[in-house]
């Protein structure tokens, strides 16, 4: 049996990570695929919400006279080290050193194949150098942004999920990246909430879908752009019987981003309150099935570099098309689900200038056909495309070179780490 070394200071447990998320998720399938794995990690969280899996961590760590201890998550050895603080860059010099003592105490009891992790930090590249310095292969995960200094040192391979990723690390820091996929499970809530209401009352009516919904109503995702859009359409009645929707991420997001933005070559204010009183505005408190289960059309105009974006996974997952930005990361997640359109430069330049009347017909086209056409198969072929047993099934195959050296019957792979 393959064995492989997960090695990270940030937690695969964390609930507030969507990368951790993928992370243990790519681990749960190498496991299903007959791998052995022990994951070492530290108890470092994106913010406190993320350690919610741990209901009694602070008492455990308190009655602890120990500077680890282990839990078994469907087969994996994790083993977490003890550290004062939850966060990364509190992570004091000695918890290091227990770190990487553990980490090379593990390399020469486990015996691993593979050293696999992720992290820029001077931790992460001292375990990954000692890797190398065993004999070992790495491979590394990159998923969210890496600071352009670190050019992956001993890394075999490089993981990410996404071709845009991908693209860009090779057009602009000349790094090769290998695409799983992502490996974040696309769930449909509608379909959830539809199966419970046919369990409590057959024959309920499924709710009627009015709405053009955008999530997250920002200057960056191109509110500038569903504004300019949602205006003319009302104006010119192309989207009659329908109302345009903001889904807002906090309490007031909508008016305080709206005066951020202004006309093009001006810095007058862009749109008046006439303009926006059909613009139904939904609060953060709203159930996001409640949303979903309304909506005809999401609209993603993003102005700012996507990898995966997993809402309009979720989206397509609910029967839902897709209107969005022409760009690599969206065109990815949306596939033959939605439709693609090209956005004015200086709106990209600055997402805050809303496109001028001549330069939203585009997204006027878009929007007609996402209201009149039937997306309903192609929403079903791109689902299926977005099963996380694709993107664990292409992990095993990137993974498979390394594993077939069985670095792990290295003669030398019990040298004392030494380098801290």
């Amino acid at each position: 049996m393959p064995k492989l070394l997960w090695v990270s200071p940030l937690s695969i447990h964390d609930t507030a990570s969507a990368s951790a998320t993928q992370m243990r998720n790519m681990l749960l399938s190498l496991r299903a695929r007959d791998v052995d794995i022990v994951a070492l990690s530290a108890l470092n969280f994106v913010n406190d919400s993320g350690t919610s899996m741990f209901t009694d961590l602070e008492e455990k760590l308190k009655n602890s006279k120990e500077n680890s201890f282990s839990l078994n998550d469907n087969q994996i050895n994790c083993i977490y080290m003890r550290t004062q603080s939850r966060r990364l860059a509190d992570m004091i010099s000695q918890e290091q050193r227990n770190l990487y003592a553990k980490f090379c105490g593990i390399i020469n009891s486990f015996r691993p194949d593979v050293v696999m992790g992720t992290g820029s930090d001077v931790m992460s590249m001292v375990c990954f150098d000692e890797a190398h310095r065993r004999g070992l292969p790495t491979a590394y995960v990159l998923l969210d942004g890496t600071p352009r200094r670190f050019n992956f040192p001993n890394i075999d391979v490089v993981i990410t999920d996404s071709n845009a990723i991908a693209n860009l690390y090779a057009t602009q820091h000349r790094i090769n990246c290998v695409v799983t996929g992502s490996f974040l499970p696309v769930t449909s809530p509608i379909l959830q909430a539809q199966a419970q209401k046919e369990k409590q009352k057959e024959g309920a009516e499924p709710v009627e879908r009015t709405r053009i919904t955008m999530i997250n109503p920002s200057v960056e995702k191109g509110l500038a752009i569903f504004l300019q859009m949602a205006k003319t359409a009302i104006k010119n009645k192309e989207a009659k019987g329908f109302k345009f929707s903001v889904y807002e991420t906090y309490e007031g997001q909508f008016k305080q981003q709206v005066a951020l933005l202004h006309k093009k070559d001006s810095t007058d204010a862009a749109f008046e309150d006439k303009d926006l009183k059909d613009i139904e505005v939904l609060g953060p408190q709203t159930p996001n099935v409640e949303v979903l289960e309304s909506t005809k059309l999401l609209v993603v105009p993003s102005l700012t570099f996507e990898g995966i974006v997993n809402i309009a996974r979720e989206a397509i997952a609910c029967g839902i098309p897709v209107l969005a930005t022409n760009q690599l990361g969206l065109a990815e997640s949306v596939g033959e689900a939605g439709i693609l359109v090209d956005v004015p430069p200086y709106c990209t330049a600055d997402p805050k200038t809303v496109p001028e009347s001549t330069d939203i017909n585009g997204w006027l086209k878009g929007l007609n056909m996402g209201l009149t056409q039937d997306f309903t198969e192609r929403c079903q072929n791109m689902t299926k495309k977005n099963d996380v047993n694709i993107s664990g099934n292409r992990l095993a195959i990137i993974l498979k070179p390394l594993f077939d050296l069985r670095a792990g019957n290295n003669p030398q792979l019990l040298r004392n780490g030494s380098l801290i």
